[in-house]
């Protein structure tokens, strides 16, 4: 009889240890599975994250050309600013009227006549204000965004056309601006 209670005990020990080495090799199994799955999902961020690699560029803009006449200014290179920063030059003017308090005349689509004298580090200060609130983006720090009116809400947000951030900005310059 005690024959038969050890080997009994023997199998009993047997099975529990093949139980054992069992569960211990479908765990090792599930963390392999885990760490390919892992590795996997790396690869593809990886894939991902050189797809839309961009590069940070240094934002290079000529600086304005203030040409004084009489009791006047004229700024002489009005258009092509607004064309190297991508944004309409009616914003920039109504930006630019709700700063200096004045009257500005577009005259040919390429010059504004400011109502008085007005030094030429005063419009560049204005101009890097500008471009910090509404043309570059907060997070990624490039000069790609474009401005969206919420017609609910009627606020104005800054877009990131790279790393699609938004935040809201000031639009009491733009009351009667019309956005497309």
């Amino acid at each position: 009889m005690d024959d038969n209670n050890s080997i009994s005990s023997m199998n009993s020990s047997i099975q529990t240890t093949s139980i054992d080495i069992t569960i211990s090799s479908s765990i090792e199994i599930k963390k392999q599975e885990n760490k390919e799955q892992y590795i996997q999902a790396l690869d593809r961020i990886f894939l991902l994250l050189q797809k839309h690699k961009f590069t940070k560029t240094k934002f290079l803009l000529a600086k304005p050309e203030i040409k004084i006449k009489g009791g006047r200014s004229i700024w002489l290179n009005y258009s092509n600013i607004c064309n190297q920063i991508k944004m309409n030059s009616v914003f920039v003017n109504q930006y630019f009227k709700a700063q200096l308090y004045s009257q500005l005349l577009i005259q040919k689509e390429k010059m504004i006549i400011i109502g008085y004298r007005i030094k030429t580090k005063v419009i560049e200060s204005y101009l890097i204000e500008f471009l910090k609130e509404y043309l570059i983006c907060q997070q990624c720090k490039i000069a790609e965004t474009k401005l969206v009116k919420d017609r609910k809400t009627k606020l104005i947000s800054k877009e990131c056309r790279i790393c699609k951030a938004t935040c809201t900005v000031n639009g009491s310059k733009f009351k009667y601006f019309k956005f497309p």
